[in-house]
């Protein structure tokens, strides 16, 4: 009797199994690049009709590492990283759990209707399909991924400054790139990430080089984000062909900006949309190191916030800056790489040389997703105009975006940090175009920037980020430069002068923070491990050397706040 009520349970099981099955069915999609007609790396959110989401089982695997320990998360080798690596992403703009396909994906569904979109950077327009699924059914569906706007075509490459994604084996290169085609990332900087007592956060198997990936106009290369701290800043170093790191001067910046540049390097300070009361600001940083004239870039456009004063400050300065974006993926819960991105200006074929050369001279823009693009008497941004005195020039440009994705309320146009001449978009516009005259009275850095409607991201599955950080839509291109023969520079200015004099601020609170009273307070605070993590030695060691920097750069603005 035991054996007859065992098979009838066994045969119960094997019905209900077939019968699964029969209310399942397979489908194939082929993700099909519209210029090209090849298949294309993609990433899609694939739902049912009770509104579960499903993931391939061949989704692209894709990773990331954020791990701050002292420890770190031991991705040395190629299985840990693999490991470390996983299938799907709760994207928190879309509310939807979305995975990676590398052009092809099978998956197995319940029978009935399925909604399915894919996703390939904001050049692509969004594909869109829902289709009907029988019990049993196999199925196989081609969608096609359309351009609205080719900015290759026109010499204009997107990066992303700021991706901490492990990678101590080459073989790991095909795996990362896939999720960058998938993206539309030409340029992806994976940086390794370190502190004083471990430089091996999301580590990379070369630097220089020897890192470059290349497949056609898409590049993975190694940078650095090292020395970074909350109190002076975290700063990244681009194209320079070693690593640098050096525990016992990392407080002194100016140290490793020196060693970049002498290698071919650029710098720049991350999260420098922050403003100055932020846990993120680089303004304690950038006020020692930047007399020394050390700076390429500053990152404007970060967790969906833009935020330019910083940056104007040093333009007003005389210096020539270039903005761009990054995403500091995964860190923060950042989990769209290229969400914030900067497109650079390039001639001829892509080259991570060229690339460099272009953030170096400042023919950058930084964007959500809309485009913009404009030119003074037909120089284009990051260039130079020569005026014999004050002059009316034709200031020409446009702004286009995907409806879809993105709203435009105001463009405007920034002269010096002050807001010039603002348009207003029809309802709903796709694209801006202007064509302006500009009466130019005094030496001048000008540049585009827009943005949209506020919206709001808050609920209980979302990062604080994403709940605060206001409007979504950002554009902001790079500046030109205009210089009037006979009258004060940039640098020169009244304007230059204010900046000076609040920047000369920040170094005598940067010193008074230094005073020995404070010292114990101040270790403690530096040694927390999840944020600085400086020993209380390294500051102790450091401190001599950067009073004397603060003293240097005390001098320099001092000189610029009390020129005629």
């Amino acid at each position: 009797m035991r054996y007859l009520i065992i098979a009838g349970v066994s045969l119960c099981l094997v019905f209900l199994s077939v019968v699964g099955k029969a209310e399942e069915a397979t489908l194939t999609l082929r993700f099909i690049d519209a210029t090209s007609g090849k298949l294309t790396p993609v990433r899609l959110h694939v739902r049912d009709a009770s509104g579960e989401h499903h993931v391939a089982q061949d989704a692209l695997r894709f990773g990331g590492d954020c791990d701050m320990s002292d420890t770190g998360a031991g991705y040395t080798e190629l299985a840990s990283a693999l490991n470390g690596f996983k299938d799907r992403l709760t994207n928190h703009y879309t509310r939807s759990v979305q995975f990676y396909s590398d052009g092809t994906t099978n998956l197995t569904l319940p029978a009935g209707e399925t909604e399915i979109e894919v996703f390939k950077g904001p050049e692509y327009l969004v594909s869109r399909d829902k289709i009907t699924l029988q019990p049993g059914e196999t199925r196989s569906l081609d969608m096609t991924m359309v351009r609205w706007v080719d900015m290759p075509s026109q010499g204009w490459f997107s990066a992303d400054d700021h991706l901490h994604i492990q990678r101590p084996h080459p073989d790991l290169n095909p795996l990362i790139l896939h999720m960058m085609q998938a993206e539309d990332l030409h340029v992806a900087n994976l940086l390794q990430m370190g502190k004083v007592r471990n430089f091996d956060i999301a580590p990379q198997y070369a630097f220089g080089p020897e890192s470059y990936y290349q497949r056609g106009n898409y590049l993975l290369v190694t940078g650095q984000e090292t020395p970074r701290t909350h109190f002076l800043g975290h700063t990244i170093t681009l194209g320079a062909p070693e690593p640098i790191f050096d525990p016992e001067n990392y407080l002194i910046y100016r140290k490793a900006w020196e060693k970049s540049v002498a290698q071919g390097g650029i710098n720049g300070f991350a999260h420098a949309f922050a403003e100055s009361a932020s846990l993120l600001s680089p303004y304690r940083g950038m006020a020692v190191v930047l007399p020394h004239d050390l700076l390429h870039f500053m990152e404007v456009l970060q967790f969906n916030r833009g935020g330019y004063d910083a940056w104007y400050d040093v333009l007003n300065l005389g210096f020539r800056v270039a903005p761009t974006a990054g995403t500091d993926y995964p860190c923060a819960d950042q989990n769209i790489p290229g969400h914030e991105r900067f497109y650079s200006k390039v001639s001829g074929p892509l080259t991570y040389e060229k690339w460099l050369t272009a953030v170096r001279t400042g023919k950058t823009f930084v964007t959500t997703g809309p485009i913009g693009d404009f030119s003074i008497n037909e120089a284009g941004i990051g260039s130079e105009l020569q005026l014999d005195g004050p002059e009316t020039v034709r200031v020409q440009g446009h702004v286009v975006y995907d409806p879809d994705r993105d709203r435009i309320d105001v463009v405007e146009i920034v002269q010096n940090g002050k807001i010039i001449k603002r348009l207003s978009p029809i309802e709903r516009a796709e694209r801006i175009d202007f064509d302006l005259e500009l009466e130019i009275t005094e030496s001048s850095w000008l540049a585009l920037r827009a943005y949209g409607s506020e919206q709001s991201f808050s609920g209980s599955s979302s990062p604080v980020h994403f709940a605060i950080f206001n409007p979504t839509s950002n554009l902001h291109t790079g500046a030109i430069y205009i210089a009037i023969e006979g009258q004060p520079q940039i640098g020169e200015s009244v304007e230059s002068q204010r900046v000076a004099r609040e920047w000369l601020e920040r170094l005598d609170d940067l010193r008074e923070i230094l005073i020995p009273e404070n010292m114990e307070a101040l270790g403690a605070q530096l040694e927390e491990p999840v944020f600085d993590a400086v020993p209380t030695e390294t500051l102790a060691n450091n401190r001599k050397q950067l009073l004397h920097e603060i003293r240097s750069a005390r001098a320099y603005f001092a000189a610029k706040a009390e020129r005629d």
